[in-house]
C-alpha cells in the first residue's frame, strides 16, 4: 500500500529551507508519475501492481467502497497520460505549497483529468481528450 500525506501549507509557510519548513512536501500531484517512472517504466512492478498499491489496497485496509470500477459504484477516477514525458515544475502545482525536492525531475504518467462522482472535477489545460 502506498499513500501520500497531503497537508496543504501556504507558500509563505514553506518559503524557507526544507529543514526549516513545516513537515511535508507536495506529493499527491506527482506521486503516480514518480512511482510509474521509477517502478513500472523500469520493469520492477507492473502497471496493475502500482494501481493496486495506490487504490485497491488502501480501500480494502480502510473498508472503503473505492478502488474499483463497477456498475453502480462511485465513479471517482483519474485519467493519466502514460506516454507523455513531463518535468516536475512546482510553479504548475494546483496545491498551495511549492516545496519539493523533485523539481526538474523528468517523469511519465502525469494526470490529465480527474472525475469525481461521474463529473469532471479537474482537467489539464493541455488535455485534448484523445
Amino acid at each position: 500500500m502506498i499513500v501520500t500525506d497531503h497537508a496543504p501549507h501556504t507558500v509563505e509557510e514553506k518559503e524557507c529551507s526544507m529543514t526549516q519548513a513545516s513537515f511535508g512536501i507536495v506529493g499527491s500531484e506527482t506521486a503516480f508519475a514518480q512511482l510509474y517512472t521509477a517502478f513500472v517504466k523500469t520493469n520492477r512492478w507492473t502497471l496493475q501492481q502500482l494501481v493496486d498499491y495506490l487504490t485497491i489496497k488502501p480501500a480494502k485496509v480502510f473498508s472503503l467502497p473505492y478502488g474499483r470500477l463497477e456498475v453502480g459504484g462511485l465513479a471517482d477516477l483519474t485519467v493519466i497520460d502514460l506516454q507523455k514525458e513531463s518535468v516536475i515544475d512546482p510553479d504548475s502545482f494546483e496545491s498551495k505549497g511549492r516545496n519539493t525536492p523533485f523539481s526538474g525531475q523528468k517523469v511519465y504518467g502525469m494526470p490529465v483529468m480527474t472525475i469525481c462522482d461521474g463529473k469532471i472535477a479537474w482537467q489539464a489545460a493541455t488535455f485534448k481528450g484523445e
